[in-house]
């Protein structure tokens, strides 16, 4: 048996959970990039195909459960259908789920991938990282860092970043908690909401939240658990108006409803280079 699997075999079992809903055309991917390294996965789908905001989704079921199939050769996979959208808060609806789902899960080590985030380089973060720090998660929750793909144009991406063209690593997410913290906002938990009580990791993870189509951006931002905050937002019409001609018009353009941080600008990536973009600066990240 070799080293890295004897390792494996001495780590604290961990369960994912994650969510089904607008964008579950994007689920497989996310979850192929994390599944060898978790134990169990817990997928959670309104019953009444519902969203957070109680407006009505659909996705291409059969398409889903075949390709989750292909992914699942170990079993690990399990879907539960509740009523995720018992509030008319959609950020309770949010808590509510992730709660109500961790709650499921069989073991203390409890891990959230959304379906639009694409771990980058999860096999040095689960192998080497995680045994040096599983100890600490009792009591602290365990951060990523987002690197944000901001708008997909024929082959070229434009990612946000530093006036230098190296990646904003600007946002951090909860990652990973323990089954007896309570999700108080998103991924945000009783330990971590408030800055308290996280550790920073070097993982980075692609967050798709703004990188698609147009109606699935429109979708996705009338629908996620800060939904009541989009009418104040001019995010949408900003991004929408983005070319390849005047991104480099953009600075320090973000605007407030989707996080504190501030952008600093855009940079063109070639988009099947994506991946090597953000591996090459992945030291600045932690």
């Amino acid at each position: 048996m070799d080293l890295e699997k004897r390792l494996s075999q001495k780590m604290i079992k961990k369960s994912a959970i994650s969510l089904i809903s607008y964008d579950a055309h994007l689920l497989p991917r996310s979850i192929e990039r994390y599944y060898d390294y978790v134990d169990e996965i817990v997928l959670g789908l309104d019953k009444d195909r519902i969203t957070w905001s109680n407006n009505p989704f659909s996705f291409e079921e059969g398409k889903l459960w075949d390709s989750l199939n292909k992914i699942d050769k170990e079993s690990k996979i399990s879907i539960i259908e509740e009523n995720f959208h018992k509030s008319d808060i959609a950020i309770e609806n949010d808590n509510y789920e992730r709660n109500f789902l961790k709650d499921q899960c069989s073991n203390e080590m409890i891990v959230s991938v959304d379906a639009d985030e694409i771990l980058l380089d999860p096999k040095s973060f689960f192998i080497d990282f995680i045994p040096l720090t599983e100890r600490y998660f009792h009591n602290y929750d365990i951060c990523m860092t987002w690197a944000t793909p901001y708008k997909e144009i024929d082959d070229t991406t434009l990612v946000i970043s530093n006036l230098d063209g190296s990646p904003f690593f600007g946002e951090n997410q909860g990652f990973i908690t323990h089954k007896n913290s309570t999700f108080t906002y998103a991924r945000w938990t009783d330990r971590s909401q408030f800055g308290m009580g996280r550790i920073l990791s070097p993982l980075i993870t692609l967050h798709y939240s703004l990188c698609r189509d147009k109606d699935d951006l429109h979708k996705k931002i009338h629908n996620i658990g800060h939904s009541d905050i989009v009418e104040e937002d001019p995010f949408y019409d900003l991004w929408n108006q983005v070319t390849l001609d005047n991104f480099t018009e953009l600075r320090n353009f973000k605007t407030s409803g989707l996080g504190e941080a501030q952008w600093p600008s855009l940079f063109a990536v070639q988009t099947e280079q994506l991946e090597d973009y953000y591996y090459q600066h992945k030291n600045g990240a932690y």
